[in-house]
C-alpha cells in the first residue's frame, strides 16, 4: 500500500473520532442549556437566562491563557480525553441539579462546562492541522460543520420534547427532568468513549512555561497576532462575524414573536434556516476559499451576508402570504455567508499559526470572540428596546456592507 493510503487509514478514523466527540459535546451542551432555560421560564425565573449567559462566557475570557498552554504543552489528544472525563463529572452534577431544581448546582455545572469548552476548543481545533496537510484543512473543517450543527439543532429541539415526556413502557410515569438527566449523562459518557479514538501526537512545545498572568498573557498573544497583517485581518473578520451572529440571534426572537407575530415554531425555523445555510456556506468555503488568493472570498461572503441582512429590513413591505417564505430564504442566505466566513477564517488561523504556539493563538482568538459576544448582549438589549427588529437588521446589514468594502480595499486586489 502507498504511503498516502496508509496515511488515510490513520487519519480518517482519528478524524471521525474527533467529529463524533465534538458533535456529542455540542448536542449535550445545547440540550442541557435549552432544558435549563425552559425549566427556569416555567418556574418564573426567566431572568436567570442572563446570568447563565454570563457564567458560560466569562471562562473563555479568564482561562484562555491556561487553555492555550495545555494545548501546546501536552499532546492535544490527551487534553481532549482529560477534558471529556472531567465533563462526565460536571454534567452529572448539573443534571442532578436540574432534576432537583437546585440552581446552585446548575450554575456550578454551567461554569465547569464552560471551562472544559475553553480547554477543549484549542486542543480540538489545533489537532486538525496535525492530522491533515494544509490543503485539506478547510475541507476537514467543512466536513465537521454538518454533524456539529445537526447536533446543536437536535439538542435544542430535543430538550423541550424530553421535558414534556411523561412516561413510557419502560419507565411508567418517568418525569421529563429525570429523562433529561439520564440522556445528558449518557451522551457525556459516549463523548468520553469516542474521545479515546482521537489521535495523540507528540506535544508541540513540551517545555512551555505556564502563563501565570492569565488575561495579560492572552492580550500579549493578541498583540503578537497584529504583527502578521493577514492573520490580524482574518482574526478581526472572525470576531466580527461571531459578534454579528450573536446580535442577530438575539434580535430574531423579537422579529418573529413581537414584530411579525409569527409564533414560536416559525421563529425557531428562522434559526434552523440560518444554521442550515451556515452548513452550506461552510462547504462552499472549501471550494471558494482556496489557493494563495483564498482571502478574496472574505469580502464576497461578507457582502453576500450584508445584502441578505439588508433585505430582511424590507420584509414587512411584502405581501403576508410570501413574507415568511422569503424571510426563511434570506436567513438561509445570511447563514451561508456567515458559514463561508467562519470556516475560511478558522482554517487560515489554524494553518498560519506555528506548531509550537497554535494552541495559544487559538485560545487568544477565542478570548476575542467571546469578548465580542459578551458585548453583543448590551447592544442587542439597546436595539430591541429602542428600534424595530427589521430596522436593526438593516443596521447590521449596513455594518456588514461597510466591512465588505473595507475587506475589498485591504485584500480584494491582492
Amino acid at each position: 500500500m502507498s504511503h498516502e493510503g496508509i496515511g488515510r487509514r490513520r487519519t480518517w478514523p482519528g478524524f471521525a473520532a474527533m467529529v463524533a466527540t465534538s458533535a456529542l459535546g455540542s448536542f449535550n451542551e445545547n440540550f442541557f442549556k435549552e432544558a435549563a432555560m425552559l425549566v427556569a421560564i416555567e418556574a418564573g425565573k426567566g431572568y436567570l437566562q442572563g446570568y447563565g449567559t454570563m457564567v458560560f462566557t466569562l471562562p473563555f475570557i479568564l482561562f484562555a491563557a491556561p487553555a492555550g498552554w495545555l494545548a501546546d504543552r501536552f499532546p492535544k489528544g490527551r487534553v481532549i480525553i482529560g477534558v471529556k472525563l472531567f465533563e462526565v463529572f460536571a454534567m452529572s452534577l448539573g443534571a442532578y441539579g436540574l432534576y432537583t431544581g437546585n440552581w446552585t448546582l446548575i450554575f456550578t455545572m454551567a461554569s465547569l462546562m464552560a471551562t472544559q469548552s475553553v480547554i477543549s476548543s484549542p486542543a480540538m481545533n489545533g489537532a486538525i492541522p496535525e492530522l491533515f496537510p494544509e490543503t485539506q484543512v478547510t475541507r476537514a473543517n467543512a466536513i465537521m460543520t454538518v454533524p456539529v450543527l445537526s447536533a446543536i439543532l437536535a439538542g435544542v429541539a430535543g430538550a423541550g420534547f424530553t421535558l414534556g415526556w411523561k412516561g413510557g413502557a419502560l419507565s411508567g410515569a418517568l418525569h421529563g427532568r429525570r429523562l433529561v438527566m439520564f440522556i445528558a449523562i449518557g451522551i457525556t459518557v459516549a463523548g468520553f468513549l469516542t474521545s479515546l479514538g482521537v489521535p495523540r501526537f507528540q506535544a508541540a512545545y513540551g517545555n512551555k512555561e505556564f502563563p501565570w498572568r492569565g488575561p495579560i498573557d492572552t492580550l500579549k498573544a493578541l498583540y503578537a497576532i497584529t504583527l502578521d497583517r493577514l492573520l490580524a485581518i482574518t482574526v478581526a473578520v472572525d470576531v466580527l462575524t461571531y459578534a454579528l451572529g450573536s446580535l442577530q440571534i438575539q434580535i430574531t426572537n423579537q422579529l418573529g414573536l413581537w414584530q411579525l407575530h409569527a409564533g414560536e415554531t416559525m421563529t425557531g425555523l428562522m434559526v434552523v434556516a440560518e444554521l442550515a445555510g451556515f452548513g452550506a456556506g461552510g462547504f462552499a468555503s472549501s471550494v471558494l476559499a482556496k489557493g494563495p488568493r483564498w482571502h478574496r472570498a472574505l469580502w464576497m461572503a461578507m457582502g453576500f451576508m450584508a445584502v441578505s441582512l439588508c433585505l430582511v429590513a424590507a420584509v414587512p413591505m411584502l405581501p403576508v402570504r410570501w413574507r415568511m417564505h422569503i424571510l426563511l430564504a434570506l436567513f438561509f442566505a445570511a447563514g451561508a455567508g456567515g458559514g463561508m466566513l467562519l470556516v475560511a477564517c478558522k482554517s487560515f488561523i489554524q494553518v498560519r499559526s506555528a506548531d509550537a504556539t497554535r494552541g495559544t493563538v487559538l485560545s487568544a482568538v477565542n478570548f476575542a470572540i467571546y469578548s465580542g459576544i459578551l458585548l453583543s448582549g448590551p447592544a442587542a438589549n439597546f436595539l430591541n428596546t429602542h428600534i424595530r427588529p427589521t430596522t436593526s437588521y438593516g443596521i447590521l446589514g449596513l455594518a456588514s456592507m461597510l466591512s465588505s468594502l473595507t475587506l475589498f480595499f485591504l485584500l480584494g486586489k491582492k
